[in-house]
């Protein structure tokens, strides 16, 4: 089965806000930034970096619009399409220095794994589109979850792991501070798993 259907995702229109650059570029990249906890604070705390956000659902992109107007930032670029066909096709290789990719879904049941974001395809793709030597972060709450994603990246070589494979805090991760449904989870009881890894 294929992850996802690639010829109907090319045909979609990706919108993007403020509005599609001509040649778009970045530093930090966030896959699925949710309520835009950590898309916000890193552009926060980083004026002199751009921060790319791509979500794959519209409501929450347009939710996320004005929560970027209203705290003034100018540094971020939101997009909304999927973002194993986007990213690809729209910013070339080491690009980036960091990737987040934080609480993706998890899609727990077994016939659903082909649906999930982080294959060994998709790490490849993000592994292309950092610089050497950047990094990229997961968590996730879902441990089958985060042991998955540690067996894809085993598998391209030039990712290295700076995990063992993964830890149980947050404090190696740069910029991170926890999203409301982090701090949620965690009041619940739930473990969270982080990976991290550096490109080669």
């Amino acid at each position: 089965m294929r992850s996802f259907p690639l010829e109907f995702e090319l045909k979609k229109e990706v919108l993007f806000y403020p509005a599609r650059p001509g040649a778009p570029t970045g530093d930090i990249l966030e896959i699925g930034p949710g309520r835009g906890d950590f898309m916000l604070n890193a552009a926060a705390q980083c004026p002199d970096k751009k921060i790319v956000a791509i979500d794959l659902d519209k409501g929450r992109y347009y939710k996320l619009v004005p929560r970027i107007e209203r705290k003034g930032l100018t540094n971020v670029l939101l997009m909304q399409g999927n973002a194993r066909v986007v990213l690809p096709r729209i910013f070339p290789s080491e690009t980036f220095e960091k990737a987040y990719v934080l609480f993706p879904d998890p899609w727990p049941k077994r016939r659903h794994i082909p649906h999930r974001l982080m294959s060994v395809e998709f790490m490849t793709i993000l592994a292309g589109l950092l610089k050497v030597g950047g990094e990229l972060y997961c968590a996730t709450d879902f441990w089958p979850y985060a042991s998955w994603v540690a067996d894809n990246a085993g598998q391209i070589p030039i990712l290295q792991s700076l995990g063992a494979p993964y830890f149980a805090a947050a404090d190696e991760i740069p910029l991170y501070n926890a999203t409301y449904y982090e701090k949620k989870w965690r009041d619940d009881g739930r473990a969270i798993y982080y990976l991290r890894y550096k490109r080669r």
